[in-house]
């Protein structure tokens, strides 16, 4: 596994918080996301790192740095998995054809590093999650990381405020003091599906489309050989002119043509508000529907794929695209 050295694909997603308590509580309280994140800091200092998020026999997922960006809000996460089910690494000599081989042992595993930033939102309860992807690390990993710095928290004293609650009955204890509950967390990442055809359009550049119709149509004369899809492009004379409405009302207008109606499928090519080149397919009858955000960053030097502290490189690439997503 491996990555290119110039560019990363990010995902978007959204963390969501919830509370749970073995009391007898219906709505137990839930501090908010910022005060959490801020005592996990606390528990990731450079000292306690790496730290180990997930392992198997096979895999082994760490945590190697955590950083805060006070201008911009968010935690930096480096996160690293090592894969011992890859193959060694050959490596060839371009100009002398020479091969040699990296000779990784069996309880070694080849490791790739993934960027994450975690933007709490304004409702308390949400964070933006983005994800640079190739690294085998994906948002569960994250999840697993949150509650086990969750659990971790619970146990200093210096976040007990966010783990105890007075109970919702007002009882107090025999010194007169306010009887507590305590509450556990979870974390659930979901793809953020914050995009459209309109916005997609709005904010950014049409560059072409392609309509797809997926048939099944013998192409060779012994039957061997099928075809499965079939597309046409469409690029726009003026492409800053393109709007979402006009994209859907002509796929509509071309769906009552005889050949229109065989295309279900519609890939948009088009450029973000950070002049990003990017892609989404849509299902042609529900050409408003919401997809995941995701993005194209490229650098102007060589970044490895594995990291052992947080590149500032692949951050500058990342930090603007957190305009993307709503507070």
């Amino acid at each position: 596994m491996s990555l290119p050295l110039r560019k990363r694909t990010v995902h978007f997603y959204e963390i969501h918080l919830h509370s749970f308590t073995k009391a007898a509580v219906k709505n137990p309280s839930c501090a908010s996301l910022t005060d959490l994140l801020k005592h996990f800091a606390l528990l990731a200092s450079g000292s306690k790192l790496p730290r180990t998020v997930r392992q198997s026999s096979q895999l082994h997922t760490v945590l190697a740095d955590w950083s805060y960006d006070e201008n911009n809000n968010c935690y930096e996460l480096l996160v690293s998995k090592a894969n011992a089910a890859l193959s060694d690494v050959a490596l060839r000599d371009l100009g002398t054809a020479r091969l040699r081989r990296a000779n990784k042992t069996k309880v070694e595993g080849i490791e790739v590093s993934a960027h994450v930033l975690i933007r709490p939102n304004a409702d308390r309860k949400r964070a933006a999650l983005l994800l640079t992807m190739g690294a085998g690390v994906s948002s569960k990993d994250i999840e697993v990381l949150l509650r086990q710095l969750s659990r971790l928290a619970a146990k200093d004293p210096r976040s007990r405020a966010l783990f105890y609650f007075d109970e919702p009955s007002g009882a107090r204890g025999p010194d007169g003091k306010p009887l507590q509950y305590k509450v556990q967390y979870g974390f659930a990442a979901f793809g953020h599906q914050g995009q459209t055809l309109a916005t997609a359009l709005r904010t950014g550049e049409f560059e072409s489309m392609e309509l797809i119709a997926h048939e099944q149509e013998k192409f060779d004369a012994g039957g061997n050989l099928e075809i499965v899809e079939r597309s046409i492009g469409i690029q726009a004379k003026l492409p800053k002119t393109v709007t979402g409405a006009s994209v859907r009302n002509a796929v509509r207008s071309f769906q009552q043509t005889p050949d229109g109606a065989l295309y279900d499928k519609l890939r948009l090519h088009y450029k973000t508000v950070a002049g990003k080149r990017t892609s989404a397919v849509l299902d042609i009858k529900n050409l408003d529907a919401a997809f995941t955000l995701k993005e194209h960053i490229e650098f102007d030097s060589d970044v490895d794929a594995q990291q052992e502290k947080l590149e500032s490189v692949i951050l500058r690439g990342m930090k603007p695209l957190l305009q993307l997503v709503p507070l």
